[in-house]
């Protein structure tokens, strides 16, 4: 229990301490004015407008101003930064007693935020890698159209798992009747040319089950192999996948190798690499602009737009090497990235049927003549008939014949009714289509004098 005297003394301490806030509180209640004449010796408020920026919205002698931005709706962002802002200033100027004490904290400050922003950053950047992959994938699909809008594109979301998922194919299998919906009809109107598939689906298995959906329903197929850093990694393991094969259905999938650079690494994060994207909805783009008869391959017709780079830079015998095996390497050369090579993965002897282009027109050409055909049928077969529909096929062919067409040249072997099953027409048509360039053998000859048998002949090769 406390003395008499320790009780004063505590009620003595107890009201002194009480009066301290008091005063606290009277100099919180001066006014702005009050407050801006203490500064007046130093400038007064156009002190703090040049030291806090935006703080001139809270100029006292601007009252329309202050009024304007203290309500406005449109200026509530505005108002939280300037709170932040001298939040900062006041913790700064409570926490230092000297300019160079507050230097020094608010260098520290920026160090600790700026890494922290860092920090955050790569942790995003890393988080929505696959996400940002498939964005700029679909973007560049669109900017390789070179068309405003571009018409008959249809866009699925899935992922990479689904895509592969064979146990449970229910995207699979959602895709297949899509494509066969628009297929196995008397209308081909709506029917689709082309599929793409960003990313490498990972196996044989699964590669081959999209190829057999593409063939069944005259589609191209367009998807990519591994990302991996070095060409030989490319060829040993594409080799090793057994991906090519000599089955008709693998003459309408193309896949590309050596991934574009999507987005240059941010160094500033510490990220080690670039963003790549995989260059197959890239030169889909490029097919969807580019004449069907002409492989979207090499400098004039190959060349991706909004593309600096690929994973890796590309000699001239790795890229031949990758052409022969079946891949589709995007090399970077020129001063531009493009497409160079026209296989399929067809690696049969069927030279037709390992060139894309080729595949293509004769899925077109063969669609045409069944929708044709398929608005025909029923009708009897007279001399009429048969001048009349023969008469059109070589209408339409003649239409895509030629240069900077479809085909070089046709005939038509055979058009007649079957002797044994009377409702049924044979149509043969022979088409010599066009065939890409793709090696340049150059020859020189040379000799000393006019004489051929001289002490110096020579003869000079190269492909």
């Amino acid at each position: 229990m406390a003395t008499p005297e320790e009780q004063k003394i505590g009620q003595d301490s107890s009201q002194g301490t009480a009066f301290k806030p008091a005063e606290k509180q009277s100099k919180e209640k001066l006014s702005l004015q009050e407050s801006l004449d203490k500064l007046a010796r130093v400038g007064g408020f156009d002190l703090l407008e040049a030291t806090v920026d935006g703080l001139q919205n809270l100029n006292p002698e601007r009252k329309a101003r202050k009024q304007i931005f203290l309500t406005g709706d449109e200026k509530k962002k505005e108002r939280e930064e300037l709170k932040k802002k001298i939040q900062l200033w006041i913790d700064v100027l409570e926490d230092s007693d000297s300019v160079a004490s507050m230097v020094d904290k608010s260098t520290e400050k920026l160090k600790n935020a700026e890494q922290n922003l860092n920090k955050n950053i790569a942790a995003a950047l890393e988080s929505t890698k696959e996400l940002e992959q498939a964005y700029r994938s679909v973007n560049l699909f669109y900017q390789n159209t070179e068309a405003d809008k571009v018409k008959n594109v249809i866009m699925m979301n899935a992922s990479m798992d689904q895509i592969k998922d064979l146990d449970n194919p229910r995207f699979i299998d959602y895709v297949s009747d899509e494509l066969k919906q628009k297929y196995d009809r008397l209308d081909l109107r709506e029917n689709y040319s082309l599929m793409v598939i960003p990313g490498y689906m990972g196996s044989n298995k699964v590669v081959e089950k999209w190829s057999k959906i593409a063939y069944e329903n005259k589609a191209m197929l367009v998807t990519d192999f591994a990302d991996l850093d070095q060409p030989d990694d490319v060829i040993d393991l594409f080799t090793a996948a057994n991906l090519t094969g000599g089955d008709a259905f693998k003459s309408n999938t193309i896949m590309t190798c050596n991934w574009l650079v999507g987005r240059g690494k941010v160094a500033e994060v510490g990220e080690e690499d670039d963003l790549t994207v995989p260059g197959s909805a890239a030169l889909a783009g490029k097919m969807y602009y580019t004449l069907m008869s002409q492989v979207t391959a090499g400098k004039k017709h190959g060349a991706i737009n909004d593309v600096d780079g690929v994973k890796f830079d590309l000699k001239k015998s790795e890229i031949s090497h990758l052409e022969r095996i079946g891949l589709v390497p995007m090399v970077n050369e020129y001063g531009k990235v493009m497409a160079f090579s026209a296989k399929t993965l067809f690696n049969g002897d069927n030279i037709g049927l390992q060139t894309y282009s080729v595949v293509r027109v004769f899925d077109y050409v063969t669609k045409v003549l069944f929708d044709f055909l398929n608005r025909r049928a029923f009708e009897n077969w007279t001399s009429k008939t048969e001048q009349d529909l023969r008469g059109q096929i070589v209408k339409f062919l003649d239409g895509i014949q030629g240069p900077e067409r479809l085909i070089e040249r046709f005939k038509i072997m055979r058009f007649e009714r079957d002797e044994v099953q009377k409702d049924k027409i044979h149509l043969d048509i022979h088409i010599t289509p066009y065939f890409p360039a793709k090696s340049f053998v150059v020859k020189l000859d040379g000799q000393k004098g006019e004489d051929e048998e001289t002490t110096w002949s020579s003869e000079y090769a190269q492909q």
